[in-house]
C-alpha cells in the first residue's frame, strides 16, 4: 500500500515530530549500562513541585525515592556555596540549590531529566562523582551521576542549562548481585 496526498504528509509529520515511536529507531532511554528501573518508575510518578534556593539558606530539602520538579532561577541570581566545577553556559542559564537529606552513607544516584551540571557540596568542598551516564533524547532520566555520599545534609547545586525547570531524584544504588 502506498500513501499519497494528505495521508502521506500526516504520516511523515507524525514520524518527524516524534509523536509516533519509530519502528526503525531504538528507544532513547534503552541501553544504559545500569538497571534504572527504579529511577524510571519514579520518573513515571507525579513530581512534587518545589522552588530551588537561590542560596544555601533557602535550599529546600530533597529526600530519596521521590521525584521532584524544581523551579530554578536565572543563574546570575544564584549564590553557589562553591563555584560550579564545570565552566558552563552563563547567558540565559538557570540554576538552583537544594538540600539532599541522606539517611545513610553509601552510593547514591542523582538523576535528572535535562542536561544540567550537577555538583554535590559538603561543607565548602564539592564531592567527586564516582560515575555517570546519560542519553540525549531521553528525559526519564537523561543524566545520572553516582556519588559516595555521607549521611546527613548536603547541598545539591544545579547549573548551566537553558531550562527553568528540572525533574530530579535521589536513589540509593542497589547492591550488585553476585553470581553463584
Amino acid at each position: 500500500m502506498t500513501l499519497r496526498g494528505p495521508a502521506s504528509f500526516l504520516v511523515c509529520a507524525l514520524l518527524l515530530s516524534g509523536v509516533v515511536p519509530s519502528a526503525f529507531g531504538a528507544d532513547a532511554c534503552a541501553g544504559f549500562r545500569w538497571d534504572l528501573s527504579r529511577e524510571q518508575a519514579l520518573f513515571a510518578t507525579a513530581a512534587r513541585s518545589i522552588t530551588a534556593g537561590r542560596d544555601e539558606a533557602a535550599a529546600p530539602p530533597i529526600g530519596p525515592d521521590r521525584l521532584y520538579d524544581l523551579s530554578l532561577a536565572p543563574q546570575q541570581d544564584v549564590r553557589f556555596v562553591v563555584h560550579p566545577e564545570k565552566r558552563a553556559l552563563t547567558d540565559g542559564a538557570y540554576a538552583g540549590l537544594a538540600r539532599l537529606r541522606v539517611p545513610a552513607a553509601g552510593l547514591y544516584r542523582i538523576s535528572i531529566d535535562k542536561g544540567f551540571w550537577i555538583d554535590v557540596v559538603t561543607g565548602h568542598e564539592t564531592l567527586d562523582s564516582r560515575d555517570f551516564a546519560g542519553r540525549a533524547g531521553c528525559g526519564e532520566p537523561r543524566k545520572i551521576v553516582v556519588y559516595e555520599l555521607p549521611a546527613g545534609d548536603l547541598v545539591l547545586q544545579l547549573s548551566g542549562a537553558i531550562s527553568p525547570h528540572v525533574r530530579v531524584t535521589l536513589t540509593r544504588v542497589p547492591p550488585e548481585k553476585s553470581s553463584g
